[in-house]
């Protein structure tokens, strides 16, 4: 089997993580080309897997009708070159630009980490992607949703009928439990991972221990791992709210992972999202988790792993205090967290689930 996997940028991400575990599970016993802009992340792990990376210089979310006509003349030429079997999309312009590119002659996939149209999105720039999606829908064999709330979204705005839809859950390999239970007199670790743009808010996770009380906050600190425009922003509001915080910028996944490790609790306040990845990284640790109840989080956050919160100062604040004040209940559900990752959200299990749909789509 070829397979022909697309996504907008080669940068670190939850989405570009995905790609790459299905390329690592795929190329065992198939032919794997990676198309992505840009010289990054992706590029280098689908070398260390020895899979043919092309880069298409004009993905992009630009509107500019030359550069979406270049991308698409770029997806044409590596599919007449490569023939695929299978081409599987991520990502909205990764996937735009293929749809049009391949109109069908080959079958094609697309995994909606999180629609275009997303809820808390601006309402021109939904009502238009909405537009294009649902014109490409007639070119697209199978959605995977990485959550029930994706595909419900899906089926909201009538993109296809529900047969074409199906939910697998991104997961994770088991990792070591070697985590250190914290003593009362310890300074408690917050961890923050995500890119520093919209739609993540670290900057409330800022803001909500900046309005603690002194002796509070000298226990706290913060460490964000990822990078992006609100760096500075943020390094600047941590000065001014004098919170502790350390910025570690992008690190590899198993940095991330001994970060974590080190960690007590997980705090991933967003605007909206699909299905992220860093939750079941910091779960897999056996951290517990408060998050927004945004998305497809819910599916996996509940108060036997964590707390999900509104997107509001005061719920932030509660949460905090209440796993900071209690190291028992951090205890209890990082435990939870661990099992329920192993029991439902494994790497394996969305492998297998994926490799099903590839079959079916080509039977």
């Amino acid at each position: 089997m070829k397979i022909l996997y697309l996504i907008t940028k080669s940068e670190a991400g939850g989405a570009q993580t995905h790609v790459l575990e299905l390329c690592n599970y795929f190329v065992k016993q198939n032919e794997v080309v990676v198309m992505a802009n840009g010289i990054g992340w992706l590029k280098y792990k689908c070398e260390d897997l020895k899979i043919s990376y092309v880069e298409n210089q004009y993905f992009s979310n630009s509107s500019n009708p030359i550069r979406i006509w270049k991308a698409i003349k770029e997806i044409k030429k590596i599919a007449k070159d490569f023939q695929p079997d299978i081409v599987h999309c991520h990502s909205s312009a990764a996937a735009f630009f293929t749809r049009l590119a391949i109109q069908g002659k080959y079958k094609t996939i697309y995994t909606a980490h999180g629609w275009g149209f997303n809820i808390g999105m601006n309402s021109i720039v939904r009502f238009l992607v909405l537009l294009t999606e649902k014109f490409n829908a007639k070119y697209t064999d199978k959605y995977i949703c990485v959550s029930k709330f994706v595909k419900k979204l899906g089926m909201k705005y009538k993109l296809a009928k529900e047969d074409k839809f199906v939910v697998i859950y991104n997961g994770i390999n088991k990792t070591t439990d070697n985590r250190q239970q914290t003593t009362d007199n310890s300074k408690i670790r917050l961890m923050f991972v995500g890119r520093l743009a919209e739609p993540k808010r670290p900057e409330m996770i800022i803001e909500v221990i900046g309005n603690f009380e002194k002796e509070i906050q000298d226990k706290i600190q913060l460490t964000i791992i990822g990078d992006g425009k609100k760096k500075e922003f943020l390094q600047n509001l941590a000065k001014e709210k004098k919170v502790d915080v350390i910025f570690a910028g992008n690190l590899e996944r198993n940095k991330v992972i001994d970060e974590l490790v080190k960690s007590d609790i997980f705090v991933f306040v967003s605007a909206w999202e699909g299905f992220p990845y860093t939750i079941l990284e910091a779960m897999s640790v056996g951290l517990p988790v408060i998050a927004s109840n945004v998305g497809g989080i819910s599916e996996v956050v509940d108060n036997t792993v964590g707390r999900l919160v509104e997107n509001g100062s005061i719920q932030i604040a509660q949460a905090l205090l209440e796993l900071i004040n209690n190291p028992e209940l951090r205890w209890k559900l990082g435990k939870n967290g661990r099992k329920l990752i192993e029991n439902k959200f494994s790497l394996e299990k969305m492998l297998k689930e994926t490799e099903k749909i590839y079959k079916e789509v080509l039977s």
